[in-house]
């Protein structure tokens, strides 16, 4: 398995780098390291220079290039120190120019993206918390595994069953990459207004995972509002990681007001794995 860290300036050696430590260890994996230069952001901000000072602009956009491309670097370096420390193959890139673009480029050719939800890239700081990253799951570039606030090793699982193609996607990326097969606890989560409309949602996941070979997992279906029982049920079953499918919302304001991602979010408590 080959895991995706883009690398965050601020904090390189955070709980969304154990996840990734712990993920590449349990599955046999490769950490591939990306450190983003922000070249459009910098020209953006240079780009609003005077006539006369065009010149100096330029060498000061030279300069802050430079400048980040060696913070890129030594943040690349501490994250391969970590991974030789724990045994993980590490490879690493300082990737210069459009932030998304050259994240989406570098899931093409990993499996799966592991970072954090406060994640950011852009020069300025401009993006909000997590939002390029989320991007990639809402174009389906690679799934997502994105760390709770503080590292838990992964034992308790919960997927939640929401119906739909949504929660069929989710689980399917689970099942390909083969997350949490062995020596897990799996939880599916149904919350619907009877017993026969939870089954209805359980269905698909079951066939699923039975299909890849786990092992039958934990059932239960729940009634209430799913913003508020998800993340209670999570808790109460000691859940490490939650599996949801994205979230019907479009607008990324919209994204922790109104969806049980948003709310998981806003909590950190789990870590999350998210493909729609």
């Amino acid at each position: 398995m080959k895991l995706l860290y883009p690398v965050s300036f601020e904090d390189p050696s955070g709980a969304d780098l154990l996840l990734a430590i712990d993920t590449a260890r349990s599955h046999g994996g490769e950490i591939h390291g990306l450190a983003l230069v922000d070249l459009e952001g910098i020209r953006r901000i240079e780009s609003g220079a005077p006539p006369g000072a065009i010149y100096l602009a330029r060498q000061a956009e030279r300069r802050l290039a430079d400048r980040d491309a060696a913070k890129a670097s030594a943040a690349l370096e501490k994250v391969a120190a970590a991974c030789r420390a724990a045994g993980i193959a590490f490879h690493g890139k300082v990737a210069a120019g459009d932030p998304r673009r050259e994240m989406e480029k570098a899931c093409a050719s990993c499996d799966l993206l592991v970072s954090s939800s406060v994640s950011r890239f852009a020069h300025d700081q401009a993006d909000e918390p997590g939002e390029m990253v989320l991007s990639m799951m809402q174009s389906r570039s690679a799934p997502l595994l994105l760390s709770a606030s503080i590292f838990r090793p992964v034992s308790t699982v919960v997927v939640g069953c929401g119906g739909g193609d949504r929660t069929s996607l989710a689980a399917g990326a689970m099942a390909r990459l083969s997350l949490w097969k062995s020596g897990c606890r799996i939880l599916l989560l149904a919350i619907a207004d009877s017993p026969e409309a939870g089954e209805a949602r359980l269905a698909p996941v079951r066939h699923i995972l039975a299909d890849a070979g786990y092992q039958a997992p934990e059932e239960k279906v729940l009634s209430g509002s799913k913003t508020d029982r998800f993340p209670t049920f999570c808790e109460e079953a000691g859940a490490d990681a939650a599996v949801l499918g994205g979230w019907g919302e479009h607008r990324w304001n919209d994204l922790l007001s109104l969806s049980v991602t948003g709310r998981m979010l806003s909590l950190g408590l789990q870590h999350l794995f998210l493909y729609m």
